[in-house]
């Protein structure tokens, strides 16, 4: 089944309810408006669901899975040292203080704030605050207008989750810092609008979700529409309770997802990729692009990366990484363009269960999920026993790097586990020396510069410290 987006509705949306000029720019407005509960599903699928994009792909090139591919095409014509590819993304591969204006070319790439991650995910929430506002006085019945509800409030939540943890710090750091406005209703406002702090955004975010899965739960259960249900909802709170530490409701809200029907999928008989669809028993929402950005032969999965596998029997990399003349290519999404390939999916509940209960101290619950994962991803898989909290956490981290390897998960995850350091490699041209730029432990540019375009829109927008360090230089 092929995503739809509704866009004759999608218009409307973003003006009639429009939000205030100074935050996001005004829309010319459409003279179709919707009346039934229907309607409004169908609006908030074309203007508050994602489509086949991913705005913060970027940050693929940031994390310590990813390595410049040097080593290419060495003596022949073919390297990619030096190329347009290579350098149009080396800003956000060497962590530049820039890189939120300029790509590696030199090119300003966001003086028009409709080219941002920011704006994109405002648009968004402005296309579900539209609904939202408005699915009360909508035509049908309470449970309809309850599900459109349901689903404008957790996709709101997702955004803003994306949003707080690009642009403000993360919260087991510093959850009373500035992270990004809240926008919750669509109506115009003549007021530039504030930064909320880390704490408040994600305590919208939370309220957000409880109230989606209070208003979904009671409904009937459907999967693979393209529209997000109940255990993705559930899903999405474990994973935020994780990154807030609130175990205990962690566990709770990814025990859900089982207790909805959730299941595993047993991956150990497959024999090609092209797993992240509606074809996985494990997904529960289908969502947005390939994560992955720019030209796939410059920036690899690192060698460090790959060897984390168990290469012959992990069927995660035996058919999630493929080998094409010496590159390693991602094979996990589907290969048909257009379609969406992000997910919320069992595989993450139980993830999340896993590293909740180690936080727990409930070491042998969360050595059977581990266990019981393994089992559905390694050929032959024999189970283990971790008595240490430190060693299975150290376990339990890893799994998560394999799981969820390019889907947006790693640079989030590296922000909750302190900040580490990293370091990548690069060569400018053939013929100089490899050249290694390091992000520092709890460097700044773990939260991300505002682009300046923004900050002229809305002058409320305080700027990021990461935007006033000093260009990084490779060593």
């Amino acid at each position: 089944m092929k995503y739809k987006l509704f866009s004759v509705l999608s218009v409307f949306t973003l003006l009639v309810f429009s939000s205030c000029s100074k935050f996001l720019e005004e829309q010319s407005q459409s003279e179709i408006i919707p009346k039934t509960a229907a309607d409004f599903r169908e609006l908030l699928m074309g203007s508050g669901y994602i489509g086949n994009e991913d705005p913060t792909d970027f940050v693929s090139f940031m994390d310590d899975d990813v390595d410049f591919n040097i080593e290419w095409g060495i003596g022949t014509p073919y390297s990619i040292v030096g190329t347009p590819g290579a350098k149009t993304d080396y800003l956000y591969y060497t962590w530049q203080p820039t890189l939120a204006d300029r790509n590696g070319l030199g090119d300003l790439i966001s003086t028009d704030p409709a080219n941002t991650a920011y704006y994109t995910f405002y648009e968004l929430i402005k296309g579900c605050n539209a609904v939202l506002d408005n699915i009360n006085a909508a035509i049908g019945s309470r449970q309809e207008k309850d599900r459109v509800r349901a689903e404008a409030l957790a996709v709101r939540a997702f955004y803003y989750f994306r949003l707080v943890n690009l642009y403000g710090e993360p919260y087991n750091s510093n959850p009373q810092s500035l992270a990004v406005p809240l926008k919750l209703t669509s109506d115009i406002s003549a007021e530039y609008m504030p930064q909320a702090t880390v704490a408040k955004v994600y305590e919208q975010i939370v309220n957000d979700l409880k109230e989606a899965s209070t208003l979904m739960d009671p409904l009937p259960i459907a999967r693979r529409d393209f529209h997000i249900n109940q255990p993705a909802i559930h899903i999405l709170l474990s994973r935020v309770y994780l990154y807030m530490e609130k175990w205990e409701e962690c566990v709770t809200e990814a025990n859900k997802v089982f207790e909805q029907a959730g299941v595993l999928m047993n991956m150990t008989g497959i024999t090609s990729g092209n797993w992240l669809t509606y074809t996985n028993p494990e997904v529960e929402w289908m969502f947005g692009g390939r994560s992955q950005a720019g030209d796939q032969n410059s920036y690899i999965p690192s060698a460090e990366f790959r060897s984390i596998f168990d290469q012959d029997n992990d069927v995660r990399f035996k058919y999630g990484i493929s080998n094409s003349n010496g590159t390693p290519l991602i094979n996990k999404y589907t290969n048909v363009n257009g379609e969406l390939v992000q997910c919320l999916r069992t595989g993450e509940a139980l993830l999340n269960r896993v590293e909740a209960n180690v936080q727990l101290g409930k070491l042998p619950a969360a050595m059977k999920d581990l266990n019981d994962l393994r089992r559905t991803r390694i050929i032959g898989y024999t189970d283990e026993s971790i008595g240490n909290k430190d060693a299975l956490l150290a376990a339990v981290r890893l799994e998560r790097r394999k799981e969820f390897f390019l889907e947006g998960f790693r640079w989030f995850d590296l922000r909750r586990y302190g900040m580490p350091a990293i370091t990548h490699r690069y060569q400018h041209e053939l013929g100089e020396a490899i050249l290694h730029y390091t992000l520092k432990e709890k460097d700044p540019m773990y939260t991300l510069p505002f682009p300046t375009s923004l900050l002229e829109r809305n002058p409320a927008l305080k700027q990021n410290p990461s935007a006033t360090m000093p260009d990084r230089i490779g060593q």
